[in-house]
């Protein structure tokens, strides 16, 4: 074996090393950089909930006084929605208080919209009608945003489970997030009583 066929083998084996250190690394940095964008998406993504959310909350509570005088029992819906917006507006809530807030403002817009039924003179009128839409409106946005929430959170779980990034995910302290759940009794229809 000649001295420079020894020289060669090194620098070729070095040269092998170097290439394999530089793709772990750019698979390294690109999974990272793939979780860090599909986490802020998620975050992105909820944050648009909790503002949709905020936005109904705010249309129905300004809405209200539209049929404020039909009602015999406002001052227990403007409560139940004052306190929910308080939660949603609570910067220190978790998603599951900011879920079960919302919940309660969707109830209480749903009620509101009942009021029709009870008062066929509230019905006629166009500032009813406009609150109709604006509620409508509001749980459509709403929906809409709770749907781009687990789309992101779907993406970023797979990101979070499949190898390599899995491996990736764990080292670097990234977990597993929990899609929008309704609460238990969300799937009953909602009973609107205005009586007694």
């Amino acid at each position: 074996m000649s001295y420079n066929s020894y020289i060669y083998g090194r620098w070729i084996k070095i040269g092998i090393a170097a290439l394999v250190i530089i793709i772990l690394a750019a698979t390294s940095i690109s999974t990272y950089n793939g979780l860090v964008a599909a986490d802020q998406q998620v975050q992105k993504a909820w944050s648009t909930v909790e503002s949709m959310m905020q936005r109904r909350a705010d249309v129905i509570n300004n809405q209200v006084e539209t049929v404020k005088g039909y009602m015999q029992h406002e001052e227990k819906v403007i409560s139940e929605i004052a306190a929910a917006r308080a939660v949603l507006y609570d910067n220190y809530s978790d998603i599951n208080s900011k879920i079960a807030a919302d919940e309660k403002i969707s109830a209480a817009g749903r009620q509101i919209l009942a009021l029709a039924e009870n008062y066929p003179e509230l019905k006629a009128g166009d500032l009813f009608e406009n609150l109709q839409v604006e509620i409508e409106g509001s749980e459509n946005r709403v929906s809409v945003a709770r749907k781009d929430f687990i789309d992101a959170v779907q993406v970023y779980n797979t990101k979070v489970s499949r190898f390599p990034g899995n491996i990736f995910a764990r080292l670097m302290g990234f977990e597993k997030k929990e899609y929008f759940k309704a609460s238990p009794g969300a799937q009953e229809a909602p009973k609107v009583d205005f009586g007694s």
